[in-house]
């Protein structure tokens, strides 16, 4: 150091001053301002990940929303639909009832009319004068007479056949004269034929009906009979009795209005065959092919049992068919007969009606309108009676179908095992091609039993439209959902090819996020960190756990690093090159502040340089004069020695001795004379050195 110019000492000087307080507080600003950009690029990845992680749950939370708002409105639907039900059921018994009051008012006018009496004896009269037989003359003739005014009575109130029987048993008219005319009901091949059992009901003298069943005469058709006792003085002289036209009880029970669809209403004797004919199965189930082939036209259901056993009350049962319907259903009382009468109409249709003017029911609009991939119904064994889709796993059983040990037939079960709402993970779900699916159920509870279960299938495009919102994501920031098994549950934007929700669960080997910000999240635990990503990259990540009615999901918000901490870098070198300008412009003031003080410096060091020659030359004529003077010294000491020898000679000497003392004198005035220059170049280099000391004063400002 003792060895640089004094210009050089000076910068340096110059520099370690001004860079010491330059660099401390440009390596504190870095240090401050990129711990708050990190921490702003923390604050704001964590804020899109909470955003995105109250969006999932405000999401499902309205899932759940919906399905409440759904089961309501199922469940008024089946109300309604109940009392609709109920209402047609109450007026067609009513119906049913009057019209077989009516039959027996009809047979006991009948039985009372005298010329029902005459008409009786007349023919009576003449099948006993023919031989127990029947078409000769005095028969004729009693047809004649009589017979025009009974097939009228007959014709008017809409029978099929009317029949007049002698007290024997004997069959001695009928408008229809089809193979029963002439034929004895107490001991012939009809005695145990229904007109055989009403002849015996109305000879004990009351009027009496007859079940439906198979009669011969009438091509084996199944017939019923009402009939009452002719009587002479309270004598039973015979019996008037009424074959039943199928076709008025048809037209009161085939009667659809309000049944929509699928509705009809139907009658059931005690055998479980039909005693009106069914509008759904008019194949196996009209009055006339039930008791043909009783084994496919019975109903042996839930509600013609309960009916026929003297209850009335409603349900959702599965009808002849094995499809669910809502029945209503209640005994009916016709004399000594007890029939059921059953409402029924199929529970899709109930519970799904179209609205007026309306091309599509009220799901699938809603389904629609909501968004919604499909929306289930399913009975409480797990028959899927309705779907918007009917894809494969419509009409299918998720308890014990084939789709059983699917997500949804899991969540079916849940469901009604805990009479409340719940959630299927995505998982692959074959009805739907076998892409991952999800699904939200509720059930529908009258009484503490599940009636119902309506169900929806997710949209994945409604949670990735949560997810793939990327504004303030910059270009490599991406948020996404995993579940417990690590499989995505929403689409990535960095990985379209491995790391959508389709192909994770097609391919969890690629698919998959095995991460620690994964592991971390799944675990409960909600942070910010940098980690390696599923892809191998750097990435800053805000993770957290999200809680979904018992399904495990994570949501994690990543950008890559570069990007994340991209203005820190920024500012690094921001702040590298301001260091730069710094240095230079301190150098720069170095240099011209140590110029400016080494000229005047480096004059008064020329100065003294000069002055000080001239005291070395003064100082070297002062020793030369100085050893003059010890030589005469010298000298003298001999002469003085040899001051015995010679006066002559030490007064020569003496007089040399006062000539170099002179010229001593000399050489003093001559010093002096230096020595005085030398003051006033002291003086000078004093006042340059003011000069300095005010050029520094100014510097230090």
């Amino acid at each position: 150091m003792r060895k640089l110019a004094l210009k050089t000492k000076l910068v340096v000087l110059f520099l370690a001053v001004g860079l010491t307080p330059f660099a401390t507080m440009g390596v504190v600003a870095l240090l401050k301002s990129g711990e708050a950009l990190e921490k702003q690029a923390y604050n704001q990845l964590v804020s899109v990940r909470d955003i995105k992680k109250n969006q999932i749950e405000n999401y499902f939370a309205e899932r759940k929303g919906d399905m409440g708002v759904l089961t309501e409105t199922v469940n008024t639907l089946r109300d309604e639909s109940f009392k609709k039900l109920t209402a047609i059921r109450d007026i067609k018994k009513n119906q049913i009832e009057r019209y077989f009051g009516e039959r027996f008012g009809d047979v006991s006018v009948l039985s009372g009319n005298d010329s029902v009496a005459q008409a009786l004896q007349a023919f009576g009269e003449a099948f006993q004068l023919e031989g127990g037989k029947t078409g000769g003359d005095s028969w004729t003739a009693a047809e004649t007479q009589h017979a025009p005014w009974l097939v009228q009575c007959n014709s008017e109130y809409g029978y099929y056949d009317l029949f007049l029987i002698s007290a024997s048993g004997d069959v001695i008219y009928t408008v229809a004269k089809e193979s029963d005319l002439g034929e004895n009901l107490i001991e012939g091949s009809l005695k145990d034929s229904s007109l055989g059992q009403v002849f015996s009901k109305a000879s004990a003298g009351n009027v009496a009906i007859a079940d439906f069943r198979p009669y011969a005469p009438s091509n084996n058709e199944p017939c019923s009979f009402v009939a009452a006792p002719i009587k002479q003085d309270d004598v039973v002289i015979g019996v008037v009795a009424l074959q039943i036209s199928l076709d008025g009880i048809n037209a009161i029970m085939t009667d659809r209005s309000g049944m929509g669809k699928t509705g009809e209403t139907y009658l059931v004797g005690p055998d479980q065959l039909m005693r009106s004919d069914s509008f759904l199965d008019p194949t196996n189930h009209t009055v006339k092919a039930s008791f043909a082939n009783p084994s496919k036209g019975s109903v042996n259901t839930e509600a013609s049992l309960a009916a026929l056993d003297g209850q009335t009350d409603a349900d959702v049962i599965i009808d002849y068919n094995g499809n669910p319907v809502l029945s209503s259903w209640t005994p009916v009382t016709i004399g000594d007969l007890t029939w059921g009468l059953l409402a029924e109409i199929d529970v899709a249709e109930a519970f799904c009606p179209k609205i007026d003017g309306a091309e599509k029911d009220f799901f699938t609009q809603y389904q629609e309108q909501y968004g919604y991939y499909d929306l289930f119904l399913i009975n409480p064994d797990g028959y899927c009676f309705y779907t918007v889709c009917q894809e494969p796993d419509y009409q299918t059983n998720f308890v014990n179908g084939k789709f059983s040990s699917s997500n949804l037939g899991q969540l079916v079960r849940d469901v009604i095992a805990s009479q409340s709402y719940g959630m299927a993970d995505f998982a692959p779900y074959a009805p739907s091609n076998g892409a991952p699916c999800a699904f939200v159920a509720q059930p529908v509870v009258h009484g503490g039993e599940v009636e119902l279960i309506v169900a929806l299938q997710l949209p994945l495009d409604s949670i990735n439209a949560v997810m793939t919102e990327r504004s303030g994501m910059g270009e490599t920031g991406e948020t996404y959902l995993i579940g417990s098994d690590k499989l995505m549950r929403s689409d990535s934007f960095l990985d379209a090819e491995n790391h959508t929700v389709v192909a994770s669960f097609a391919n969890p080997v690629k698919g998959s996020v095995n991460t620690d910000a994964a592991d971390d999240a799944l675990a409960g635990n909600t942070d910010a960190k940098i980690i390696i990503d599923y892809n191998g990259n750097p990435v800053l990540s805000a993770y957290a756990p999200i809680h979904l009615e018992g399904v495990e999901w994570a949501i994690l918000a990543e950008m890559d690093e570069a990007e994340a901490f991209a203005a820190v870098n920024v500012m690094k070198w921001l702040m590298g090159i301001l260091g730069v300008v710094g240095l230079a412009a301190i150098l720069t003031v170095a240099l011209l502040v140590a110029r400016s003080i080494s000229k005047p410096i480096n004059r008064i060091i020329a100065g003294l340089s000069e002055g000080s020659s001239q005291v070395t030359s003064a100082s070297t004529q002062v020793s030369s004069a100085s050893q003059s003077l010890a030589e005469g010294a010298s000298e003298q000491a001999a002469a003085i020695e040899e001051v015995t020898s010679s006066i002559e000679e030490m007064a020569s000497m003496t007089k040399q001795n006062a000539g170099n003392a002179n010229e001593a004198k000399s050489l003093a005035d001559s010093a002096t004379a230096a020595a005085e220059k030398g003051s006033e170049a002291m003086t000078r280099m004093s006042s340059a050195i003011d000069d300095i000391k005010k050029s520094s004063d100014q510097t230090a400002k």
